[in-house]
């Protein structure tokens, strides 16, 4: 892979700005916190996207910036490839947007999750790290932060072999053996049960024996228990035969029985309904002399007289209201002509001229139209005179009439009551009578059913012996019948255990034969077991061993070379473990990294960081991130003489395309390129 070129837009401190990557060492120059470490982000953010506690949106993104995105275009074996992802800023935070992938020509979008798996089959990476949320191998191959730099060489021997086995893939023989061990558990766990359960087929045997005397014992039972209960049987029936003769002796009893019960009931329904009928009736009497105290001398002929009367008024006063009516459209029609007039006599006073003929009005002519239609006024008054008397008498006479008419009204509404009073009494001297009836009937009826009632009494009297008879024939009955049903609930029992046993034979002859099947599966799974333990896992532990020799030989070859070039003191070496932790050893004693210099320290960390970089490329073929190194701020706490070792040491790589960031003025010194980055106020800018 060989970088090409970087657009960052709102990407931290730069607003919009291009930088071109030739193919050779290439140095990002510029002040601490001018923004050269961005451009290393910017990058591993197009290829990886946004990475969970690595490398944030939230950080990435421009203050204040409400998108941002970074193009980055590049060669893969030969191919173009550009990709361009996004961030937004929105109410849920910082979030990435879907991006775009262009290789040779061809456009993929998609999530950015999409994106990254896309980027890590582009660039060869492992399968077992597509769904990592972040690339081991990049981060030791190609870009590693400067604060990361030393990260590795402080962890744990355990820590540090985990991730070297990740970077290398072959982790997958230690979860190879993880599996084998566990499966070989199993498989003797399993082993020991199979060997537990086959320890009972002997028993199982026995049991079954057991059991097959058991049903045979219960068999010749079950015959004896049917021979006794053919014999309760025949019992049964024989007790159940004088019961029915029984019975037909004393049906005329039940018949008896019966009747009286009907009897008492109908003789008790008439005593109810007799009490009814004589409650009602004295109801009805206390109702006849109150409403006979009520109507007092009630004369029923009144009521067509009050009624003729109450029409005739109501006659009277509908003539008059016609009379006033007509009276009231007089008076109007009067007052009409009577203003016409007025108001003629009002305009001919005053006019000159007629508006007509417009000719001028004389005295004579006004004399003559003022005196006739002063004749109409006077003509109107005196019949509007004539109509108020009218009016005036008519309503005296309106007054006098509904005041009758009110009289006649609460006369007809008195008689209405009274009359309503006479037909209630009537319908209650009616039932009156009915009910006298109806109890003298009651009375004549129960006397009957008293009669027939001591008579049944008699006849049941001489039947007490038959129904003894009955009772005893009864009781020996449900004796017979409790014996029998409880020699058949004996033969259900018995048949039930029978089946139960039959069952249980059954599926013990089946335990057997599975027993037999898995004694010859346990000699199976001994037999893999043994080759497992044996075998297969010294195998993956010798591939394993081998793999890590040749991995540990070259890395300790290049550590200790690479480390000698940039501290040339013969006190002080180094050399690999067999956990792959640096052992120093300084005037012939061992110590520890905390011990060494700056420089000391960052020749150690630069040494095995860029050893294990040749490494991995060596190792692994399918990467195709061997022709870029990315290294920030590589020579922390080196001399002037480490750095110029630095060169040499980049040479032996033999990398097509190494990018350094560094603020040492020195290092501009054996570069191919450099790139100078200027940060103004916020704004970080890239100076051509």
């Amino acid at each position: 892979m060989i970088l090409r070129s970087l657009r960052m837009r709102n990407i931290r401190s730069y607003i919009d700005e291009l930088i071109d990557f030739p193919e050779a060492t290439t140095l990002l120059s510029g002040d601490i916190g001018g923004g050269k470490t961005t451009v290393l982000l910017a990058i591993e953010f197009a290829i990886f996207g946004v990475m969970k506690g690595i490398l944030s949106g939230g950080a990435l993104l421009r203050h204040g910036a409400n998108h941002g995105s970074v193009e980055l275009s590049m060669e893969v074996e030969g191919k173009p490839v550009t990709i361009k992802r996004s961030l937004k800023r929105g109410s849920l935070g910082i979030v990435q947007e879907p991006g775009e992938l262009i290789v040779s020509g061809k456009r993929f979008e998609g999530t950015p999750q999409e994106l990254k798996s896309k980027m890590l089959e582009l660039l060869g990476y492992p399968e077992s790290l597509l769904t990592k949320s972040k690339s081991l191998i990049f981060r030791y191959t190609v870009f590693t932060p400067q604060e990361e730099m030393k990260r590795i060489l402080y962890e744990s021997k355990e820590d540090r072999l985990d991730i070297l086995r990740k970077l290398f893939d072959i982790d997958k023989y230690r979860r190879v053996k993880e599996n084998v061990i566990n499966y070989v558990r199993e498989l003797k766990s399993s082993i020991n049960v199979m060997e537990g359960r086959l320890e009972s087929l002997s028993k199982q045997a026995e049991e079954k024996a057991e059991y097959e005397d058991n049903l045979k014992k219960s068999d010749e039972q079950l015959k004896k228990d049917s021979s006794e209960l053919e014999k309760k049987k025949e019992a049964f029936e024989s007790a159940k035969q004088s019961l029915g003769k029984a019975e037909q002796e004393l049906d005329s009893l039940r018949k008896d029985e019966k009747e009286l019960a009907a009897t008492q009931a109908e003789l008790t329904g008439i005593s109810r309904q007799f009490d009814r009928s004589q409650s009602e009736l004295r109801s009805a009497d206390s109702s006849i002399q109150s409403l006979l105290k009520d109507m007092g001398g009630f004369d029923i002929t009144k009521g067509d007289i009050i009624a003729h009367q109450i029409k005739g008024r109501k006659d009277d006063l509908k003539k008059i209201q016609e009379k006033l009516s007509d009276a009231n459209s007089k008076r109007s029609e009067n007052l009409t002509k009577k203003s016409s007039a007025e108001s003629i006599i009002a305009k001919i006073t005053k006019l000159d001229k007629c508006p007509t003929c417009q000719q001028k009005v004389t005295p004579e002519h006004i004399s003559e139209v003022t005196g006739q239609n002063k004749v109409i006024v006077k003509n109107c008054e005196i019949n509007l005179t004539r109509i108020e008397e009218i009016e005036g008498k008519l309503k005296e006479r309106r007054k006098a009439y509904e005041e009758e008419l009110e009289k006649y009204l609460a006369d007809e509404k008195e008689l209405s009551l009274k009359k309503a009073k006479a037909d209630r009494l009537k319908e209650l001297q009616s039932r009156k009578a009915e009910l006298e009836k109806e109890s003298n009937e009651l009375k004549s009826l129960a006397a009957k059913k008293s009669s027939s009632l001591q008579t049944i009494i008699n006849r049941m009297e001489a039947c007490k012996d038959k129904k003894a008879s009955l009772e005893s024939a009864k009781k020996e009955l449900e004796r017979r019948r409790e014996e029998k049903q409880s020699t058949e609930q004996d033969i259900i029992k018995r048949k039930a255990k029978q089946e139960s046993l039959k069952e249980i034979i059954g599926k013990i002859e089946r335990e057997i034969s599975k027993l037999k099947l898995e004694k010859q599966e346990l000699e199976r799974k001994r037999q893999l077991s043994s080759w497992l333990s044996a075998e297969f896992l010294h195998l993956t532990n010798n591939i394993e061993r081998s793999i890590l020799a040749r991995i540990y030989n070259e890395f300790n070859t290049f550590f200790q070379e690479w480390f000698s070039m940039l501290i040339e003191d013969e006190t002080i070496s180094v050399r690999l473990d067999d956990s792959f932790s640096p052992e120093i050893e300084q005037n012939g004693y061992e110590t520890w990294l905390e011990n060494l210099s700056g420089g000391e320290k960052t020749s150690v960390a630069l040494a095995y960081r860029l050893s294990l970089n040749k490494v991995i490329n060596d190792f692994m073929s399918s990467i195709k991130t061997r022709d870029l190194i990315i290294l920030d701020e590589p020579t922390e706490g080196f001399s002037s003489e480490q750095l110029d070792r630095v060169r040499d040491v980049l040479h032996q790589t033999k990398v097509r395309q190494v990018i350094i960031v560094s603020h040492e003025a020195k290092m501009e010194g054996f570069v191919d390129n450099i790139i100078r980055i200027k940060k103004e106020g916020h704004e970080s800018r890239v100076m051509k």
